[in-house]
């Protein structure tokens, strides 16, 4: 397993190589020039549905007859550029609002950075499913864009995790590979193992809002080593995609034993 992981990194370096990924558009594969931000070319800049929202308190996960919650408010059509302006519109956020009242910590609240669409899936999808790595550096730079233009201050990241033998299976986590790169961005630590998914879970996609809740139900752990690390601190959780909120309620859940002052949710995308 290991000689075969260090012949893949060599034949991924030796394809970068030959084909530099900045030449390119991450979403279409349009070539472009290095001065492109995130890597995009001005089609798919133009078509992926920014988001400006403010912090929003994370919904519960919906019962089985409630229609699928929206993470945030629909993102100005007219902001079709990225988040290069970030730091001329910064807005502060102050201290939680909502308390878990069994826990005493604050209720997680969400940020998303792009409304879940056809653009907006292609990155992800080339990531998680073509082996497409690189593409977690740009992702990792529009959520440091977007924590900037939210103002949110956190002290370290929390990637939502793989069961290990799928994550063995596919050969990284996409959530903790983004959760990297963003901690280098912003100078946080990134605690990729602060969490465990004990058990296989089935794929979210096809799901209702109830089948969700019950496949992650009992499937996470926090992992004890970190603990001491965690405490006190304002946690930014991570992953991919958001829904219903299941698998971000799940983790929230693990993370409140480890008694953190604050937990935030990022999604790169989310309906």
């Amino acid at each position: 397993m290991k000689a075969w992981r260090s012949v893949r990194r060599v034949v991924e370096t030796l394809l970068d190589l030959l084909y530099p990924p900045h030449l390119y558009c991450i979403c279409c594969g349009n070539l472009i020039d290095a001065t492109r931000t995130y890597h995009l070319c001005d089609h798919c800049m133009a078509h992926i549905r920014w988001d400006t929202a403010p912090l929003q308190q994370l919904e519960k996960p919906v019962a089985e007859t409630a229609e699928p919650q929206c993470m945030v408010q629909d993102a100005d059509a007219a902001n079709g550029g990225g988040y290069a302006s970030a730091e001329k519109r910064k807005s502060a956020v102050g201290a939680a609002d909502f308390f878990d009242a069994d826990s005493g910590i604050p209720e997680m609240q969400k940020l998303r950075c792009v409304q879940y669409g056809l653009y907006e899936r292609t990155l992800i999808f080339s990531l998680k499913y073509n082996g497409k790595k690189y593409i977690a550096r740009d992702l990792a730079q529009i959520m440091a864009d977007r924590l900037a233009l939210a103002g949110l201050a956190f002290d370290l990241i929390v990637p939502v995790p793989m069961f290990l033998a799928k994550q063995q299976q596919r050969g990284f986590n996409h959530a903790a590979l983004m959760g990297q790169h963003l901690g280098k961005l912003v100078g946080k630590p990134c605690y990729a193992k602060a969490l465990l998914r004990t058990e296989h879970t089935l794929p979210m996609r096809g799901l209702s809002p109830t089948e969700r809740k019950l496949n992650v139900k009992g499937k996470f752990a926090l992992n004890r080593k970190y603990a001491g690390a965690l405490k006190g601190k304002r946690i930014l959780l991570l992953d991919d995609f958001y829904t219903t909120g299941s698998t971000a309620e799940a983790c929230f859940a693990q993370l409140c034993e480890a008694s953190p002052s604050a937990v935030y949710f990022l999604a790169f995308a989310a309906k």
